[in-house]
């Protein structure tokens, strides 16, 4: 005659697993991050009609290093994520670091000219 026993530390059903605690993120933190975005979106905007030299680029990065940040923290729900979440997280931008190093290695190589090809001395010729 089998019998079902409730062992302690597997709850009621007996399967071992844990329930998931999920965060249920009230709408008004989405629609502040939309909004927050739209702002760096116009500020964007904004700075590439500004002629800061090398600067430029610099803020346009830093500018979408936040947007890419506030996307991930809320609309991809790694702020209530757990560590391992995180630890995935981190590791997208570490490989976006390492995308970047190459690419910087890249543009600071001299090019070689090839025949056939204009060198281009301004931005607008």
């Amino acid at each position: 005659m089998a019998t079902e026993t409730s062992h302690p530390h597997y709850g009621e059903s007996g399967s071992g697993h844990d329930e998931a605690h999920h965060h249920i993120t009230p709408p008004i933190v989405y629609l502040r991050t939309f909004g927050i975005l739209l702002v760096l979106m116009a500020l964007t905007v904004w700075a590439s009609y500004l002629n800061l030299g090398i600067m430029n680029n610099v803020i346009a990065m830093v500018i979408a290093i936040t947007k890419a940040t506030l996307v991930v923290l809320f609309f991809m729900q790694v702020r209530y994520g757990t560590k391992l979440t995180w630890l995935w997280a981190g590791l997208g931008f570490v490989w976006f670091l390492l995308m970047f190093g190459i690419l910087s290695d890249y543009i600071s190589r001299e090019w070689i000219p090839l025949h056939g090809w204009q060198q281009v001395n301004g931005p607008h010729q």
